[in-house]
C-alpha cells in the first residue's frame, strides 16, 4: 500500500523521526503487530517493544512495514542522518604487520566463527529496553566507523570505541544480560559478549581479567572483569562494541554524559 500523508505524520514505530547511520533504537508498536524493516522479520515482545539497528552505511531512507493485529498493512519511511568517518592513511609497515602469518590464520577462522555464533543469539530477553551505562570511564581513544588503509590496503572499519584506562580498572555491564562468550582470542585477547535479548549484544575486547563465566546471568552495573592489553593492542584500554545480530553499531551514540 502507499503511504498516505497522514501514516507519514503519525509516527508508528516510537521511533525517533530521523535515525543516524549506525544507530540503535528501541521502539514500540502496538501488541500484536508485525513488523518488518526492509525484508528482515523484526522479533517482537508481547508489549510491543523491539529493538533496531542501523548499518554505518545504512542509506537516507529506512523502510519499514507494519501489519496490525486486524490483518491491515502501513508503510512508514524515516530519513537517516549520514555519519562521517575519519580515514587514516600508513604506509610502510612490515608486511606481517598487514596480514597475518599462515599459521594463525585457522585460529583467526575459528575465532570468528566463535564470535559469529554469540552474536546471532536471538533470545527473548528484554534488558535492551533500559538506558545504558558506560561500562569504564577514561579517554576515547578510539572512534567507531574509522578506519586505515595500510600500505594502499583498506582495513575493515573499527566496529566499536576505545576507551583507555589503567590495566585493572573495572569493567561494568553496561546493561543485562546472560553472557554468551568468554574467550581469548587473536586479535582482541580476552573478550566477553553479553546477550541483551532480540539480537542486541555487547562485546569487551582486551582485558586483563574476566570475573564472569559463560553462561551467566548479569545485572546492569555488575563487574564483568578489568581493562587490559590482551590481544593485538597497544596499549590498556577497553574496545567496547554494540551488535544487533550482524550489524555493529556506534555504542558512543547510546551513551548519555
Amino acid at each position: 500500500c502507499v503511504m498516505t500523508a497522514d501514516a507519514a505524520a503519525d509516527n508508528l514505530l516510537g521511533l525517533p523521526d530521523e535515525l543516524t547511520q549506525g544507530g540503535f533504537y528501541v521502539g514500540k508498536v502496538a501488541p500484536g503487530s508485525k513488523l518488518w524493516f526492509g525484508d528482515r522479520r523484526i522479533r517482537i515482545s508481547p508489549e510491543g517493544y523491539f529493538a533496531l539497528g542501523l548499518n554505518w552505511k545504512q542509506g537516507r531512507l529506512a523502510k519499514f512495514r507494519l501489519v496490525d493485529s486486524r490483518g491491515r498493512s502501513r508503510h512508514q519511511r524515516l530519513m537517516v542522518k549520514k555519519q562521517t568517518y575519519d580515514v587514516q592513511h600508513i604506509d610502510g609497515l612490515p608486511p606481517k604487520m598487514v596480514t597475518p602469518p599462515p599459521e594463525v590464520l585457522a585460529r583467526i577462522r575459528a575465532d570468528s566463527a566463535r564470535v559469529r555464533a554469540a552474536r546471532a543469539t536471538d533470545s527473548d530477553r528484554e534488558d535492551f529496553r533500559a538506558a545504558f551505562l558506560w561500562p569504564v570511564r577514561g579517554r576515547i581513544s578510539g572512534n567507531f566507523g574509522n578506519h586505515r588503509v595500510l600500505n594502499g590496503r583498506p582495513d575493515s572499519p573499527h566496529t566499536g570505541m576505545d576507551i583507555a584506562a589503567p590495566t585493572g580498572t573495572p569493567i561494568v555491564a553496561p546493561l543485562g544480560g546472560i553472557v554468551t562468550m568468554v574467550s581469548d582470542l587473536y586479535y582482541t585477547g580476552n573478550t566477553v559478549i553479553i546477550d541483551h535479548g532480540h539480537g542486541v549484544s555487547t562485546v569487551f575486547a582486551h582485558l586483563n581479567e574476566v570475573t564472569i563465566k559463560e553462561g551467566q546471568i548479569i545485572a546492569q552495573g555488575d563487574q564483568i572483569g578489568t581493562v587490559g592489553a590482551t590481544g593485538r593492542a597497544t596499549g590498556p584500554h577497553l574496545h567496547w562494541g554494540l551488535n544487533w545480530y550482524k550489524e555493529r553499531l556506534n555504542p558512543a551514540l547510546v551513551l548519555g554524559e
